[in-house]
């Protein structure tokens, strides 16, 4: 084994002789004085018992406002070759609202794994993500979701945690997803761990393990090595899971290692003896940002765990306790024995809030001094402040400098970057420190906190053209590592770890595997140690160039190979041509990692490359590279219709152009004030449609329009479409179906009498005699995705009307005023059936005649689509009760409900209810539930009753945005900006990767003034680098900068974005606004160097930029949704109203464009001297889209021409459709 370790120094340990004299100066010499107590703006609260904390899930999937989806079933397949597993998890979630959302999927995966498979299931077939280049992959999700298409977007958030867009998830449906990643597994002590702990009640969980172990001794008199496996199955139904599934190594301790050919990985272990490194005085970092919050609890008995084991090793302790965020607190300094319940409370009582600026923190502890070692407890990810690695490793040198001599980390809870822990604790201090984890015994923590580390230890594999790690640090006797290389095929497998004469030897017994896993691992590994040399580089010019190309590299091994990093990410389109639009080529891409069947034994499983168009055509589906391709055909709900007697609905449509496409959904678009649009069917067959008169089916020399034949779909545009009976009429299968046909035939539980083909009572043809007037039942206008004909839809719908009217009719039963809108979303599949059907969204109050309607579509059937494939529809229908009283008809009994079924469906009706009540409660506001009664707290004064409802709401739900804003907006009124800033911090830890939200916390951060300019500066920073293609980002980061007297680079930064490109259609008007937003900033540089005028001016051409002329007042509203549509409305002091209809004021000023795609800006100047104060702003949803609530800022800028500019914010929050929010008024010149 690798004894070597022992002869091997401690780096920076001193000698016996040494060490004693340094304890007996330490024992005289007195810590700095105490730092002054920093309180917190909170209350300290009471520390719940051990082990009450809610148990946090390792994966969520939530709408973009906070509702989460609920877990129903989780199917999971892995292979375990030590050291080395793979795991795949397919996982069923159901949409619990009565509309379609965007859904934001997070997983946290163990420390050493890596991604290497997305799925999303559109209709019956599963798309693959591909690895694509991050900023490629993010503008590509954005332009399809903007055409109402069905992407999905995953990667990296931060550490170990994974996130993922996913788009659309309909109303009332379920959304299934495929997540399969391989995982290191480094320390034999560690089991496999398939972490489910936390997850909700699954109606399934299915579980199979196989477990490839090598056998012990040679496989032949000539050696080389065998295996056998080991399967492990469990299976359970409506089981909530209160523990994860845990397989412990079969060979702890011990030199593993598999090989694929010249692919080689081991396991091996260092042992042998260190002297003590005890503890005579420690500081303890403790990590109080807003992504601690779940387990907060837990966390702080375990540090009380921590440090009474270590007072018990040490009675005299000395002991400093601070926590940081995007600040640093000091809690205690003292004795340790005097560390105890009252200073954990005060933390508690302070709550995890705040963004993690770690730089910051080491930084403030340099200068406060007066430590040896320190002890940082934190999950090591880094969102505020500069997040380098090489400026943390400066921090740590800077500790150095203070007088720290070691620093080592304690990891607690799952989300985690432990690769940057570990190389802050070797970064340079007089001895390297070592990463530890929180799940271990405290007795344990606090003996390895007290032991010397070994560091500078060479490891090299002889014969290898490549290996890796080259060296180690900070190792203890028992650490494990893996170590990869490449080696000829037939050489054996030897670890060389130490150095000259003290160096060891570990022979590794390797067992053949096959390539899949191993390759992946692999390179995986290449990926891991490119990265590493990427981030230690500095500063200069010649680092940043080898820094660009050292990302180019990474991508391209993340791409060929399939292996996410930090610059990929997996996207998921639809189509061959949706890939080829942004040069995707997926046939030159490497194959799909998945758990299939190996071998010649049935049900032997084992990891496996598959061809993605196997995987797609896995549950029958159509092969994408069909020459047939999918026509897509898109309805407004703003479009003219008329109707006929029976409730038929006929459109005057067009086909919008392109520009058009991005306005849909509800969106404004050319049409919707009286254009009429022209004719248009995808097939010809109805060219011209107008109202039709159906009250006597004889007008229509035959209704069915000729389709006819004896099965249907089997003879369309041949014989027509077959009606099941033999004669012309319309075969039903659901409730109260009549069917016709010369027969007479019956299909379904009900019927009705008539002499001839007909629907009701009566005689001849038609769809019953004139009489009492019927409830009414309309079709309005749907939307069609694939390649058969809306008309035909139509009409097969409309044979089938009465199985809807008759689920109304059991609704006006219950209910006599009952009338609403249903939204039905189902699809069709090869065959004609329709494989999925579901109530996309409702507006009734009787939520079982949904249900029956989404029930009785599932039995329709259609034409066998052109070319194969499926088709989505989105069918609406408006039901209203009619003139007269419903007709009374003998109601046919539904089939029995199952219990599930039963228990949800009780569920929706008490979600809908309490949703209804609450609605009706904020009517006249634009919030709704928890924020609305926080903010009517605020408005009617009672700020401290708002503060407590608010942070209630959030320790329920601590990663809810609403949440958060409402803790934010209560301190405020209280009068407590810094604690505020942590409340809006908070957005930034929690969603580090997504530029909205950092940009609408910097908007937060900016009204508190200077408790939150530098750090919204820094947020708006990193809003840039992740969005480079949002215009907002440059704009609102800029201005920043200037606002903290930083004008050099505020114009640096202006320049950027006006200087780009931005996609097509998006952003309208943006170039005037960026040019004008050069010009004023260059005009207050100019102010403060007017000697550079000319050089400045020249910089502002350059950029396409326009120097103010004269004074002006500009108001620019942002909003951080996209695929929305917020409104500006502007009202002047003497009656004027500018808006998306009538730009202009007559008391000057323009709004330059409607933004209607997300986003904004929209910006309304007024050129030279206002003349009509005051003006009041207000914020209209005009379309909410998939993204739930609306959240932006308004910006107030009042320059004079000559760089004096003035600022005044106003952020907002709404949630509702067509909801108006007052963004105030402005009375006089700022």
């Amino acid at each position: 084994m690798l004894g070597g370790l022992l002869a091997c120094a401690p780096k920076g340990q001193p000698d016996k002789q040494a060490q004693a004299q340094q304890d007996q100066q330490g024992q005289q010499d007195q810590l700095p004085q105490a730092l002054e107590f920093t309180p917190t703006d909170l209350d300290p609260r009471a520390l719940p018992a051990l082990n009450s904390d809610p148990k946090t899930a390792p994966l969520s999937l939530t709408a973009s406002d906070g509702t989460g989806l609920e877990l129903v079933s989780v199917t999971a397949r892995a292979v375990v070759q030590e050291p080395l597993a793979f795991t795949e998890l397919h996982l069923v979630f159901d949409n619990p609202e009565a509309r379609t959302i965007e859904g934001n999927f997070q997983i946290d995966l163990p420390p050493d794994a890596a991604i290497s498979r997305f799925a999303m299931k559109i209709d019956s077939r599963w798309q693959e993500g591909e690895v694509v280049e991050r900023q490629a992959a993010r503008r590509a999700y954005e332009d399809f979701l903007h055409r109402k298409q069905d992407p999905a977007l995953l990667e990296k958030q931060a550490g170990n945690r994974f996130a993922a867009r996913v788009f659309p998830i309909p109303a009332n449906a379920r959304k299934e997803l495929i997540i399969s990643y391989s995982q290191e597994l480094p320390d034999s002590r560690e089991p496999y761990r398939l972490v489910l702990e936390g997850l909700p009640k699954l109606e399934e969980l299915d579980v199979k393990i196989v477990i490839d172990q090598p056998n012990a001794g040679s496989a032949t008199s000539l050696g080389g090595a065998s295996s056998s496996r080991e399967e492990i199955v469990v299976h359970k139904t409506n089981f909530v899971p209160d523990q994860n599934l845990e397989v412990a190594s079969k060979r702890p301790a011990a030199a593993v290692g598999i090989r694929h050919e010249e692919l080689v990985l081991a396991r091996v272990t260092a042992v042998g003896d260190l002297p003590p490194d005890p503890i005579d005085e420690l500081t303890i970092l403790f990590d109080t940002s807003a992504s601690r919050a779940l387990g907060f609890a837990g966390q702080l008995h375990r540090l009380q765990a921590l440090i009474e084991q270590l007072r018990a090793s040490k009675p005299d302790l000395r002991l400093r306790v601070m926590s940081f965020d995007q600040g640093v607190s000091l809690i205690y300094e003292g004795a340790a024995s005097g560390f105890g319940t009252k200073q954990l409370e005060a933390i508690y009582g302070a709550r995890a809030m705040g963004a993690s600026d770690l730089t910051r923190a080491l930084t403030q502890l340099a200068h406060a001094g007066g430590t040896k070692r320190v002890l940082l407890v934190t999950d090591g990810i880094a969102t505020a402040g500069d997040t380098e690695l090489a400026a943390l490793q400066a921090a740590v040198s800077a500790l150095g400098q203070a007088g720290v001599e070691r620093l080592d980390a304690l990891i607690d809870g799952g989300l985690q970057d432990r690769d940057v822990l570990a190389a802050m604790t070797s970064a340079g201090l007089a001895r390297d420190g070592v990463v530890l984890d929180a799940r271990a015994p405290a007795a344990t923590l606090a003996a390895r906190l007290a032991m010397a580390t070994a560091s500078d230890i060479t490891v090299t594999v002889p014969g290898a053209e490549w290996s890796w790690p080259n060296t180690l640090d900070g190792v203890q006797p028992g650490d494990e590592v893996l170590v990869y290389a490449k080696l000829p095929k037939d050489m054996g497998m030897r670890v060389l770890m130490g150095g000259g004469a003290q160096t060891s030897e570990a022979p590794v017994q390797l067992t053949t595997v096959s390539k899949p896993l191993l390759e992946r691992a692999w390179v995986g590994a290449r990926i891991e140690a490119t990265t590493l040399q990427r981030s230690e580089l500095g500063d200069s010019a010649a680092d940043k160039l080898l820094r660009d190309e050292l990302a180019r590299e990474i991508v391209r091994l993340s791409t060929t190979h399939r292996v996410l990093s930090d610059f990929t990410a997996l996207l998921v389109l639809e189509t061959e041509q949706d890939y080829a639009r942004f040069q995707i080529d997926r046939k030159a891409l490497a194959d799909i990692l998945t758990i299939g069947e190996v071998g010649s034994g049935a049900g032997n499983l084992g990891v496996v490359a598959t061809h993605r168009e196997d995987l797609w055509l896995a549950d029958g589906a159509p092969n994408p590279n069909s020459p047939s391709t999918p026509t897509v055909t898109s309805f407004s709900a703003k479009q003219a219709t008329e109707f006929d007697d029976d409730g038929d609905e006929f459109e005057f449509e067009e086909e919008p152009p392109v520009e058009e496409e991005l306005r849909r959904d509800g969106q404004r678009h050319r049409g919707e004030e009286g254009t009429m649009g022209r004719p248009g069917s995808s097939s010809g067959l109805y060219a011209m449609r107008g109202p039709a008169q159906d009250d006597d089916a004889k007008a229509d020399e035959d209704v069915w329009g000729g389709l006819t034949g004896s099965e249907i779909g089997e003879a369309y545009n041949t014989d027509g479409l077959g009606l099941v009976g033999t004669g012309r009429g319309g075969g039903g299968t659901g409730e109260g179906t009549i069917g016709l046909g010369n027969t007479s035939r019956i299909i379904g539980r009900g019927g009705g009498g008539g002499s001839e083909s007909g629907y009701g009572r009566g005689s001849g043809a038609g769809f019953g005699g004139r009489g009492t007037r019927v409830p009414m039942v309309r079709q309005a206008a749907a939307e069609v995705v694939g390649s058969l004909d809306r008309d035909i839809i139509r009409r097969i719908v409309r044979a089938h009307i009465n199985e809807v009217r008759s689920c109304y009719n059991a609704g006006l039963s219950r209910d006599p005023s009952l009338e609403g809108r249903v939204e039905i979303g189902f699809t069709i599949d090869a065959m004609g059936d329709v494989d999925q059907s579901v109530v996309q969204t409702t507006t009734l109050s009787d939520a079982a005649v949904s249900t029956c309607i989404a029930r009785a579509v599932k039995r329709w059937r259609f034409p066998k689509p052109d070319g194969g494939g499926t088709v989505r529809v989105t069918y609406p229908f408006l039901l209203s009760p009619g003139e007269a009283p419903p007709p009374v008809v003998e109601q046919p009994l539904p089939p029995p409900l199952t219990a599930a079924e039963i228990e949800r469906l009780n569920r929706q009706a008490e979600a809908e209810q309490a949703a209804a009540d609450a609605a009706k409660r904020s009517e006249d506001s634009p919030y709704t539930g928890k924020l609305f009664e926080v903010m009517t707290l605020l408005d009617d004064g009672e700020h401290k009753a708002a503060l407590s409802a608010a942070l209630a709401w959030h320790d329920e739900s601590p990663g809810d945005v609403l949440a958060l804003l409402a803790v934010g907006e209560a301190l405020e009124a209280l009068g407590k900006p810094q604690a505020a800033a942590r409340a809006y911090g908070s957005l930034i830890d929690l969603f580090p990767a997504r530029a909205d939200l950092r940009r609408y916390a910097g908007a937060r951060l900016e009204r508190l003034g200077e408790a939150g300019m530098q750090l919204a500066a820094n947020t708006y920073a990193q809003a840039v680098a992740q969005r480079p293609d949002h215009p907002a980002s440059h704009r609102l980061y800029a201005y920043a900068l200037l606002r903290q007297g930083q004008l050099e680079p505020a114009l640096a930064a202006i320049e950027a974005g006006a200087k780009r490109d931005y996609p097509s259609g998006r952003f309208e008007g943006v170039d005037r606004i960026l040019s004008e937003d050069v010009g004023l900033i260059a005009s207050a540089l100019i102010k403060a160097a007017p000697q550079r005028r000319g050089e400045i001016e020249a910089r502002v051409r350059l950029a396409g930029g326009v120097m103010p002329s004269g004074p002006s007042l500009r108001f620019v509203m942002t909003w951080e949704t996209d695929a929305n549509d917020v409104d500006f409305h502007i009202h002047d002091g003497q009656g004027g109203h500018a808006y998306y209809s009538d730009r202009t004021l007559a008391s000057g000023g323009l709004l330059y464009a409607d933004v209607t795609t997300g986003y904004g800006p929209e910006c309304f100047t007024i050129s030279g001297k206002p003349a009509a104060f005051p003006y009041r702003f207000e914020a209209n949803y005009y379309s909410r889209g998939p993204m739930g609530y609306g959240m932006g800022k308004l910006q107030i800028l009042q320059s004079d021409g000559q760089g004096d500019l003035r600022f005044e914010d106003r952020v907002y929050v709404i949630m509702k459709d067509s909801a108006f929010v007052d963004l105030g008024s402005l009375a006089k010149p700022l």
